[in-house]
């Protein structure tokens, strides 16, 4: 179990048989949306050295915390699938609407390494996510 501090945000795999979990925490919503980005984007790619070529704006309407967050994902891994950049990373913000604003960051498929299977999905089932008062944190299992 990840113990948050206040303040502070970060991801991780967790060991699943056949695909993989992720957990990303940060010290609100939109923060814990950002570090699920970033987990979702390591299990693909290495792109620390990668910079950003291209940006992709959403906006997705208001919703529960858990449908918010499988739509972040899920808008990543359409944009994996149809634009000729790689997206690596998020800024997410809350919207007036209560919705969220994404803006993903892409790099050039050529300037990042591989480092494992690209997602095919987010699954419904494994999705969680938990605000205590040190923050927000959320789980969630991806088919590879």
């Amino acid at each position: 179990m990840v113990f948050m501090v206040h303040g502070q945000r970060g991801h991780r795999v967790l060991p699943h048989t056949a695909d993989v979990i992720l957990e990303a925490w940060g010290p609100d919503f939109a923060a814990c949306c950002e570090e699920a980005v970033a987990a979702l984007a390591d299990i693909y790619v290495d792109a620390d050295r990668a910079d950003t070529v291209e940006q992709r704006k959403v906006h997705l309407g208001a919703g529960s915390d858990e449908s918010l967050l499988l739509d972040v994902l899920e808008e990543l891994i359409f944009t994996l699938d149809t634009a000729e950049a790689v997206p690596v990373r998020a800024n997410v913000s809350v919207a007036d609407d209560g919705g969220l604003d994404v803006v993903f960051a892409l790099a050039d498929r050529r300037a990042v390494t591989p480092t494992g299977a690209v997602p095919k999905a987010v699954s419904r089932s494994e999705l969680a996510v938990d605000s205590q008062a040190a923050g927000v944190r959320c789980r969630f299992l991806v088919d590879v």
